[in-house]
């Protein structure tokens, strides 16, 4: 869906657009973050329910975590409570989960 919105010059706006290619689709929307690097299991797991939890149904997550065990945790997360694992990868920093709020 794209929206377009007419704004008054002198109010910018400020916003985070995340974009992320997947297999079927592309990603472009204002993404919630959550911090996870340096917790060790079941802290990201854990922050991951309480922040998603704050999210309306649609909205999106991404979490940026360290322990390798996330990986799994936030798989089985997903498909547990519905929501969406709309990407997962590696990155330079730990591992990137961009999550969609069911």
């Amino acid at each position: 869906m794209n929206y377009f919105f007419a704004l008054p010059v002198d109010r910018p706006v400020v916003y985070e657009v995340i974009t992320s290619i997947t297999k079927e689709k592309t990603v472009t929307e204002t993404a919630h973050t959550l911090d996870a690097r340096g917790l060790n299991c079941p802290l990201p797991i854990l922050r991951t329910k309480k922040a998603i939890a704050a999210l309306a149904s649609g909205e999106i997550l991404e979490v940026i975590a360290t322990d390798p065990g996330s990986v799994k945790d936030l798989d089985s997360f997903c498909s547990q409570t519905g929501h969406e694992m709309v990407s997962s990868e590696e990155a330079a920093d730990g591992f990137v989960f961009l999550i969609r709020k069911a």
